[in-house]
């Protein structure tokens, strides 16, 4: 049987956006919407408030964290402080959601309406000069940004519509390409994603307490049964890179779950490809 360990902080919310840090050898992860982010040290762990709205965190190359709040993004140093502040948006009908660094060290984040109204939200793309463009406009819920190995190509998900979508990017300019349809769940709805060296796609099921696991043609070919109905994010690492750290939620369920909102560490049979710091 696969081994599976319940980690981190009982008490989280709405776990999302987790990330392997190799500068301190821990995981790291938000509680969106009390702006905490989480951190997670063999069987310990620790809380640092940030902001309000914590989206989305992820390692700088030169040091320290950039990170996207409700309404933009931020520099943080190595003890996730403020250093400095880019606004995107004054809606305050939205908030920043889930997102992800391609392999030139450019931050993708959406965000989204706090109704989660259809076709609410805008995909952003955060320049190395820290520079800001829209990537795409509208989206609904946008989650899970990864790319594959050759960055080549990106997968997106937009949780209401249950598509994952695939594009073409070009390396240069970070632009998208046509959206293609790539993988269509019939249950759930894709949230948070991981990408393994064999191109391999590691999706976290909200409403489906699953995470599943499609090869790099979108194939199913295996799924890890969470035991918490919203499972939110999924990313590897460990000492190996071969563990899978699922995050959860306890958002919009009517009756407590034991776990919702710790973190399930599964051992899997492959690495993960490489997270990329923003540059």
């Amino acid at each position: 049987m696969t081994s599976q360990t319940w980690l981190g902080d009982p008490s989280v919310y709405h776990g999302e956006g987790s990330f392997w840090d190799l500068s301190i050898g821990a995981l790291r992860y938000v509680d969106i919407t009390r702006g905490d982010v989480h951190t997670v040290v063999g069987s310990h762990w620790m809380k640092t408030h940030v902001s309000d709205v914590a989206a989305v965190i992820r390692a700088r190359a030169e040091g320290g964290y950039v990170m996207a709040f409700e309404r933009g993004f931020a520099l943080l140093d190595e003890d996730l402080c403020p250093l400095k502040e880019i606004p995107v948006s004054d809606d305050p009908q939205r908030r920043m959601n889930d997102g992800g660094v391609d392999p030139s060290g450019r931050l993708y984040v959406g965000n989204m309406n706090y109704d989660e109204r259809i076709d609410g939200g805008t995909l952003y793309r955060l320049n190395t000069d820290l520079s800001v463009d829209v990537v795409r406009d509208p989206v609904s819920i946008p989650n899970g940004l990864v790319w594959t190995p050759d960055g080549r190509t990106a997968f997106h998900a937009d949780s209401p519509h249950q598509q994952i979508y695939a594009y073409e990017v070009d390396p240069v300019t970070g632009a998208f390409g046509e959206r293609v349809v790539h993988i269509q769940l019939e249950s759930g709805y894709p949230d948070g994603m991981a990408m393994d060296e064999d191109g391999g796609l590691w999706v976290a099921v909200w409403s489906g307490g699953q995470v599943r696991h499609f090869d790099a043609a979108g194939t199913l070919v295996e799924v890890i049964e969470v035991g918490v109905a919203n499972p939110t994010s999924c990313a590897f690492g460990g000492p190996d890179g071969r563990t899978l750290f699922i995050t959860t939620s306890k958002k919009d369920r009517p009756q407590p779950e034991e776990h919702a909102g710790q973190v399930l560490a599964v051992e899997v049979g492959v690495a993960g490809a490489p997270v990329h710091a923003f540059a």
